[in-house]
């Protein structure tokens, strides 16, 4: 009966190792910022709870949201896509946006992104 020796990664095998946790690094480095942003962009939104949005005006609501994103470093979200509806029941924060990054070379990945708040539930 032969005796099987173990021995550790190939040259091969271990570069393959490195390419791949490479590749998963720069996918984390370069997509995570997005969904950073977009946890404390809804997380803004969310808070609209604790204020009477119903009889704020627009202007209001976005200071309120603008100062949430300043203390929480947002840069890459515009206050200015924050649309506002309002009807008899209740007011209806949202945002909708898409966030597109250089992945490797000439590839993007695009992030679409929509976070609300209604007063009326």
């Amino acid at each position: 009966m032969r005796e099987c020796k173990q021995r550790g990664a190939s040259p091969l095998g271990f570069l393959a190792i490195l390419v791949i946790g490479g590749f998963l690094l720069t996918a984390v480095f370069k997509i995570g910022p997005l969904f950073v942003d977009y946890y404390f962009v809804d997380a803004a939104l969310q808070a609209l709870a604790q204020e009477d949005i119903d009889q704020m005006k627009n202007r209001q609501i976005r200071r309120i949201v603008s100062d949430s994103f300043t203390v929480n470093s947002v840069r890459d979200v515009d206050i200015k896509t924050l649309q506002i509806e309002r009807d008899k029941t209740g007011t209806l924060v949202y945002f909708d946006y898409e966030k597109r990054v250089n992945f490797i070379a000439n590839v993007d990945i695009v992030a679409v992104f929509h976070t609300e708040y209604d007063s009326s539930k």
